[in-house]
């Protein structure tokens, strides 16, 4: 049923369709006049969070989301825009994300393929990673608190039953969904990373066989069975999962914490091992071995996380046959490249000017002169390549952020280039004499 909304969100919202309803109340698909595109709003009852038994309770965990409007900024986090109130109701004004939950995709017949569920699980983890340098553990992560609009578009959404590490406050302990909590939740140990990393775990388990970990048939018997016995192994339930990827769910939901992964970078890297061979190199096929191959890469060692999945977004990554030219002099062209593999020769007028390897650039003055595309040497494949390829105009309609971290870059390269200079010229000098 659509909410009956006061004037001023007459005004600016217009109520389309119901998303979805939860214990806090419901979600709605809406259009912002202001921004003029659609969002999701989350309203809460405020009478519910004056109720005697469970107001208390239910005021934390929407304190929770409301105090994270606009400090999530994560490509794989759902953006929260503001939030506020009105005489009737509490409200989130959200990122839409199309395309529905994960839960979707836990049915035997519903299921993703083995490389789409490890490119989904890595780029939870990269979020979950993010906001537990924030200082925020997640509590609840389960497929119905992940969108997924396509395999590029994913987001974990729902923060409110959060918990905060460095808060002084007293916060709600008895939260999660059943399934998901780790075994030690039910010991009364306070959460921490290796919970969130446990829901993924089980949460990867789901998504590869269509099961929970547990055969129990009730809640006393799941937490038993966490508690005293070992869970199904994959092998049993698919007999197609990669050992490499069993490896890290089993490890991932492990009843002893201290056996589980110490660090979300850890079960990234273990994760990327597992993604399936194919023949063209694999950091040109899958996002999450993308992201892995650019924080190797000199050039990125200034971005964020955040940065690098959005050069992800605008760049194309090509594979170059050996003695391949990627341009030549005097031709027009607009793309900056950087080498993720192989290395280049650069020359003007047939004489050689440098030689440039993984994680070198070139093309930049591309953007760095928005007046002349034209090249001024010709760049020409050693070995065979691996190239990330950036259209200039597309950087320029990045975000600030992104484009200042590759203006840095930039600087870097200038000034590594000029001291090579310096040196070249020192040894032709130093020849003459």
């Amino acid at each position: 049923m659509t909410p009956q909304p006061d004037e001023q969100f007459r005004t600016r919202f217009e109520f389309r369709r119901e998303l979805g309803k939860g214990g806090m109340g419901e979600v709605y698909l809406a259009y912002d006049a202001f921004s003029q595109r659609e969002v999701a709003i989350k309203l809460a009852n405020l009478k519910l969070l004056e109720d005697p038994e469970v107001g208390a309770r239910a005021k934390k965990m929407w304190l929770n989301e409301t105090r994270l409007a606009g400090k999530l900024h994560h490509p794989h986090i759902v953006e929260i825009y503001e939030s506020g109130a009105t005489d009737e109701f509490g409200y989130l004004v959200m990122e839409y994300v199309p395309g529905g939950t994960l839960r979707q995709h836990t049915a035997p017949d519903k299921l993703l393929a083995v490389e789409d569920v490890i490119e989904v699980i890595y780029k939870v983890c990269n979020a979950l990673d993010y906001a537990s340098k924030l200082g925020l553990l997640h509590r609840d992560i389960k497929p119905a608190n992940v969108l997924m609009a396509d395999r590029d578009i994913v987001k974990v959404t729902d923060f409110g039953t959060c918990y905060l590490t460095n808060a002084e406050e007293t916060q709600v302990f008895d939260v999660g969904t059943l399934p998901f909590m780790p075994p030690e939740h039910f010991k009364k140990r306070p959460p921490t990373i290796q919970s969130d990393i446990y829901a993924v775990g089980v949460m990867a388990y789901q998504l590869l066989t269509g099961a929970l970990p547990f055969n129990a048939n009730s809640f006393q018997a799941m937490i038993y069975q966490k508690l005293n016995e070992d869970f199904v192994p994959l092998e049993t339930r698919r007999r197609d999962i990669p050992g490499e990827l069993r490896f890290a769910v089993h490890r991932a939901i492990h009843r002893d914490p201290e056996i589980r992964y110490a660090s979300w970078s850890s079960l990234c890297d273990d994760l990327a091992l597992a993604l399936p061979q194919v023949s063209r190199p694999r950091e040109v096929v899958f996002e999450s071995a993308r992201f892995g191959m650019l924080r190797t890469l000199p050039f990125f060692s200034g971005f964020t996380d955040a940065q690098l999945w959005e050069t992800i977004r605008i760049s194309r990554w090509t594979d170059r046959p050996e003695a391949e030219t990627v341009f030549e002099e005097g031709s027009a062209g607009d793309t900056i490249y950087i080498i993720a593999k192989g290395d280049v020769v650069v020359t003007r007028a047939g004489t050689t000017l440098n030689r440039l390897g993984p994680g070198e650039c070139f093309g930049e003055i591309a953007y760095l002169d928005e007046e002349s595309h034209v090249r001024s040497a010709t760049v020409k494949a050693r070995s065979p390549l691996v190239l990330i390829e950036i259209d200039a105009d597309s950087l320029r309609q990045g975000t600030e952020g992104l484009q200042a971290a590759f203006m840095n870059a930039f600087m870097r390269l200038m000034v590594k280039r000029i001291k090579h200079a310096d040196r070249r010229l020192l040894d032709v000098l130093g020849g003459s004499s």
